[in-house]
């Protein structure tokens, strides 16, 4: 029974058992709400998983959390992820196929050899001051760098930093109100995840069933449609198709298609998405210890070992994340792990030898859409509001806050209280 016939507490369903979704249940259990949680695959968790490498438990690509948006949404929910800082200055750039000292401290960057005096001074002044602001709104990452620096060289240079922050292979691809906010949002720091990004995902599976939300998986949501007393969803779990009316319901952490094929709405005109090529390592151990993180200059590609104090992989070995950041260029599959794996030569030379496991994902879904000034930035992304009454939507390409968890804290946010307002209405 529904709480419009008398029952005191409201039920609601979340579709999608991802970050966005556990983080939107755990919220909505908080609000005093009965949660039901549908996610279609066996394990919840989403890209967030640390699924096994062989024996060992390794997060689905690099990933690091940034003490923004979505890491405050985590604190309050009571989920207080504990980590590493990595050693930013012990970084090395790859620069025309060789590595030379990084540039990613204030220090590295006043006294790297690839700018001149002036570059420098302006580099630094960008990164320091960046936030995200309306009047980036109408550019390209590309021609804020191109506005702000004084020269191309120092826009590349630059660039090659905040393609790690973003997860963005040119900056033509992004606006230049998600880069400089992403830039602002390093600023507060980042963190390697203890244990990885599953002990996330387990900490919030912990959280919400103690708050009691009943979590299905192998529970595909195939429609939700407005129905007179709520919306109703309709989904195929163990071989039966189900069918049920909530008082509210939640799409969380699907893509812009996925979630309009759901609603049986339009395509929402959100642009392209991002995907990356990833390549996780497990070494028995690192041939070159110093060497931990590497970042391409003119090409897209990062590396990055998992510091010893947050690794769960292998106790005396090592697990490295390497990347290969889409710029929307064309490129197979084979050419981008050939190129991963050329980076682990120059900076592990011999690793073959020291070879444990491997898993290469040519193509891992990075970001649903991208804020792009064709689409009026972050500020032209759709609401959390949907056109079927009761139904809201979060994900990293809801509402005009942050990209990757930022965007995904920021919008369960805002969709918990457009729902609360809903609910009130139809008291």
């Amino acid at each position: 029974m529904s709480a419009r016939s008398g029952t005191a507490v409201r039920r609601v369903v979340v579709v999608g058992g991802g970050t966005a979704g556990l983080m939107t249940a755990c919220a909505a259990a908080r609000a005093g709400w009965r949660v039901t949680v549908l996610e279609s695959s066996r394990h919840p968790g989403g890209r967030a998983r640390g699924p096994a490498l062989g024996a060992h438990p390794v997060t689905l690509g690099p990933r690091a959390l940034y003490k923004s948006s979505g890491w405050r949404m985590l604190r309050r929910l009571g989920v207080r992820p504990r980590g590493v800082t990595p050693a930013m200055g012990a970084a090395r750039a790859l620069r025309q196929g060789d590595l030379v000292p990084g540039y990613a401290t204030p220090q590295g960057l006043l006294t790297t050899p690839l700018l001149s005096a002036r570059e420098q001074l302006a580099a630094a002044r960008l990164l320091g001051l960046a936030r995200a602001a309306p009047g980036l709104a109408p550019f390209t990452g590309e021609q804020w760098l191109e506005r702000r620096l004084p020269s191309s060289r120092a826009a590349e240079t630059v660039f090659a930093l905040m393609r790690m922050m973003a997860y963005v292979g040119s900056p033509a691809q992004l606006g230049a109100d998600a880069l400089a906010g992403r830039v602002a949002a390093a600023r507060s720091g980042v963190l390697y995840v203890d244990g990885g990004w599953q002990s996330v995902v387990d900490a919030l599976l912990l959280l919400a069933r103690r708050l009691g939300v009943d979590i299905r998986t192998g529970a595909r949501a195939v429609a939700v449609t407005a129905a007179d007393r709520g919306p109703r969803v309709r989904w195929a779990e163990g071989g039966d198709e189900r069918e049920e009316t909530w008082d509210a319901a939640f799409v969380a952490g699907l893509t812009p298609s996925g979630a309009a094929r759901l609603l049986g709405e339009p395509e929402p005109g959100t642009g392209p998405g991002l995907s990356t090529a990833c390549l996780d390592v497990v070494l028995d151990r690192l041939p070159v210890p110093a060497v931990s993180l590497v970042y391409g200059v003119e090409t897209p590609v990062y590396l990055g070992a998992e510091p010893a104090a947050a690794r769960t992989a292998h106790p005396q070995g090592a697990v490295l994340h390497l990347a290969r950041f889409d710029d929307g260029t064309p490129r197979s599959a084979t050419d981008n792990r050939k190129e991963l794996e050329q980076l682990l030569d120059v900076a592990q030379p011999g690793w073959r030898r020291h070879l444990v496991e491997e898993r290469f994902m040519p193509r891992m879904r990075t970001m649903g859409a991208l804020p792009h000034p064709s689409r009026g930035g972050l500020r032209g992304r759709p609401g959390p509001v949907t056109s079927v009454p009761g139904v809201f939507v979060a994900g990293d390409w809801v509402g005009g806050e942050g990209i990757l968890l930022d965007a995904v804290g920021a919008s369960t946010r805002q969709a918990l209280d457009a729902c609360r307002a809903y609910l009130s209405a139809e008291d």
